[in-house]
Parts: structure tokens; sequence; C-alpha cells
């Protein structure tokens, strides 16, 4: 009886550390739900306009030709010079290698051996032959058939030692001509991009192998890179190849002057021919390395563009364009009838500022501001709450809730307490009364769209109600 009573009271205590706890954070929340309510985050002008930031993904990518040929070298041959270095201009004709042609003789020598061994042997079989059947001619019918059977089984050594000797002669021909052709020529004017020293078509370099950047013949020896029209290739892991989609316009700055920029369109996303990955290394400590793909970009203009110039690749949203004047993404945009205006800071607090606008920018959802705001400013993202005198705060931190303070974290030792069988508490404590509602809230932005360009997706700009 006595354990029962304990066992009632500790769950009794339980309960009531729960409500107080329950109550503590629903309290702390509300305080803090009202002082962030009475402050607004303002963003600068300068940053939301894109002066000295780039809001978008980045990719690597490098400039090569249009067409490549590899050479391949034949695995059963040694290379005994090569006549050409990485990054070479070569012409067509122009000599690459030379085999050895040493190990070449010596086996030609060795298969002329055997061709002769095959005719000596030719010789003997016809000579038998050729007394058997003198033999058969001088005796009895009775025992003709003896030699006639003897006389067939050395024919039909004959004809496959006459075979043997056909397949050598060919072998002994095609020997010939590697050691007349001992000498391997360009296919085609061009760049060396590449030359394989270990034989086996895998680049030597980790950073081209990760990157997509070595032999894109996997089996050449040497590979040579058209002087035509430039492409750029970017390699991409199956995550981010599923960005891009053929027909797409992207922007090409130089690593070493962001100010140089070239335009391009992809023309191929290839995400059936996965790049060749045959190194061991692991991707960032966590497993085996990423499959990667590679994606082509056709060029605008390679004026000032070098082949194999590495460069940064990046979705064209415009950016690359320097308009004059400010112009300002819609969605900061309040219309008021015909009047137009932002929520502006002005000393630490917040004023409805109203301002002149200008062209708007159908690609871009931008509009051009003629007047009323200046680069120095700081404007805050339209929202219902929003009202003239709140306090202005340049810090995001200012008013997000930390997570560790949230309800749903607080929920969390209702878990540890194991209390959800044993208490109904949500009911009594009235949680759900406590938070907002869609109703408390108003009704959803959605409702004040004011949509000038559809294709923006989701880049409109607010109209009063």
């Amino acid at each position: 009886m006595k354990k029962k009573k304990k066992i009632i009271m500790g769950i009794g205590v339980v309960a009531i550390i729960a409500i107080i706890v329950a109550a503590i954070i629903i309290f702390v929340k509300n305080k803090r739900d009202k002082d962030k309510d009475d402050v607004v985050y303002v963003e600068s002008i300068e940053i939301l306009t894109g002066y000295g930031f780039y809001g978008t993904n980045r990719y690597m990518g490098i400039v090569e030709t249009q067409e490549t040929k590899g050479v391949e070298k034949a695995q059963d041959r040694t290379v005994k010079e090569v006549f050409v270095n990485e990054g070479d201009v070569v012409k067509e004709g122009d000599k690459l290698f030379e085999y050895d042609t040493e190990e070449m003789t010596l086996k030609l020598k060795q298969l002329e051996l055997e061709l002769s061994s095959i005719y000596s042997s030719i010789s003997t079989t016809n000579e038998q032959i050729a007394t058997l059947k003198e033999e058969r001619d001088a005796v009895e019918e009775e025992y003709k058939i003896e030699y006639t059977s003897q006389i067939q089984s050395l024919q039909a050594q004959v004809n496959q030692e006459n075979y043997n000797a056909s397949a050598k002669q060919l072998e002994i021909d095609r020997q010939k001509a590697a050691i007349e052709n001992a000498i391997v020529y360009s296919p085609m004017d061009g760049i060396i991009k590449e030359i394989n020293n270990n034989g086996n078509g895998e680049s030597d370099s980790y950073y081209d192998s990760y990157y997509g950047y070595g032999s894109e013949q996997s089996n050449a020896f040497i590979t040579i890179m058209d002087m035509g029209e430039y492409r750029v290739k970017v390699t991409l892991n199956e995550m981010e190849i599923y960005n891009f989609m053929e027909g797409d316009r992207v922007v090409l700055r130089s690593r070493v002057d962001d100010n140089m920029m070239w335009y391009g369109e992809v023309t191929l996303v290839d995400t059936e021919h996965p790049e060749e990955n045959n190194n061991d290394y692991y991707y960032m400590g966590g497993g085996v390395s990423p499959t990667k793909y590679p994606m082509y970009i056709s060029l605008d203009s390679s004026e000032n563009i070098m082949l194999g110039q590495h460069v940064y690749v990046e979705y064209d949203f415009g950016q690359g364009e320097v308009k004059e004047g400010l112009w300002l993404d819609e969605y900061y945009i309040v219309f008021d009838g015909n009047k137009a205006y932002v929520w502006a800071e002005n000393n630490k607090k917040l004023e409805k500022r109203y301002i002149e606008l200008g062209e708007y920018d159908e690609e871009m959802c931008q509009y051009e501001v003629l007047s009323g705001l200046e680069m120095e400013d700081y404007i805050a993202f339209p929202e219902d709450r929003l009202k003239e005198g709140m306090k202005t705060t340049h810090n995001i931190e200012d008013i997000v809730i930390e997570e560790d303070m949230g309800i749903e974290d607080g929920m969390e030792i209702y878990d540890d307490m194991e209390i959800y069988d044993d208490m109904e508490i949500y009911d009594d404590m009235e949680i759900y009364d406590d938070m907002d509602t869609q109703e408390e809230i108003g009704e959803p932005l959605g409702s004040k769209i004011d949509i000038r360009n559809p294709l923006c997706l989701g880049v409109v700009g607010f109209k009063e109600a």
C-alpha cells in the first residue's frame, strides 16, 4: 500500500513540474513574440540591388574546343619516343610518337622462321604422300585401301599446314606494315591537350579526375583538341546537374578578374554518360566520390578567352548587365492606388516612404526607382504587421526566436517525462488557444498579391487592401 502511495505521489510531482515548465515556456514565448513584433529587420538598398554581392551559385568550367580526338597506343607495343608535349600546336601529318621497332623486328624474324618451318613440314608430308602412292600402285588390290587411308590422312595434314602458312603470312605482313609505320602522325590540326604517360588512358592528376578535366578518350594515349570554335565544359555532381536545362542562359566569369565576363547557352546536359572516376579517393571523408556528369556551354563570343582557361559559371539572372540608376525587386514595393511606397528606416524608426517609379524590367522583376530612395537607405520586406514608428534593426538575430526556447523543443520535455498517457494536460493548459491562429494573424499575404509578371515565380509586389 505504501509503495502504491509513493508511485501516486511521484506521478503528482512530475505532473506539477511539467505544468510549471510548460507555463514558463509559454510565458517566455509570448513575451519574446511581443518583443519581436516591436522590432523590424531592414536591409541595405546597396545589398538588395546587388552591388558588390552575387547571390547565385557558381560552378567551375574549363574552355575547350568543340572537337576532341584521341590517338590510341597499341597495348602490345612499346613507345620509343614522343615528339610532342602537352600544349603544343600541331598540324595534320605532324609526328606524334614512334614505336620501338627493335622488338618488332625480332618478332618478325621469329614469324618468318615459323613460316619456313610450316613450308618444310608441308614439303616433307607431300614427299610421304608421293611415296605412298607409288607403293600403293605396286601392291595387290586388297591392300590398296590401307595406303589410300594413309594418303588421305597426310593430305589433311597438308591442308591444315597450308592454312597455318596463310595465317602466319598474314601476321608477317602486318608486322612488316607496323615496322614501316612505326611513326604515328597527327590526324588533325589542333593542340595537344593531354599525354597519358601511364599508358592506360587515366589522368595522372587527381584534381583533373575529380573535376572531370581528364581525357575524354579513355583509351587515348594522346588527346588532341581542335582549334575551331570554343565551348565550356562544366562537371556537376548528381545533385547539381538538375539545376540546368538545355537552352538555359549562363554568365561566365574570369577567375582572376570578376568583371571580365562572357555569355553563353547550355547546349547539352549529359546525364547518360557520367565521367569515369577510377581513383580510390574518398569524398569529404564520407564515402566514395560522387558521380560526375558533363554539361556543355556554347559561347556567344570567344573574344579574349583562352583555350584551357578555367572560368566560373553561374545562372544568368541578368546580374551581368550593369543598369544605370536604382532598380529594386518589386516584392519590396507596395502599391497604394496609383502611388507606390516602401517601408523605409528613418532614424531607427519605420516609416511609409512614397517613391517615384520609372521603367519595369519583366525579366528581372524590378522597377526603376527615380526618387525617394538612395543606396544608403534601408528598407523592410512588406508585412501586414508593419506600422509607422516601429523600431528597426540591421541584425536579423534581434527578431529570430532561438530554437531552444521554441514551444516545439519545449514539448520534448513531455517525451522525457513520459506523461502523454498518464496526464492529459493539453486541454487544461489550453496551449492551442494561446498560439496564433490564421484568424488572429489575418488573411494570407497571397490575397494581397498584385502579380505584374506571373513568370517571376513569387517575385511580386503588394497592393493595399
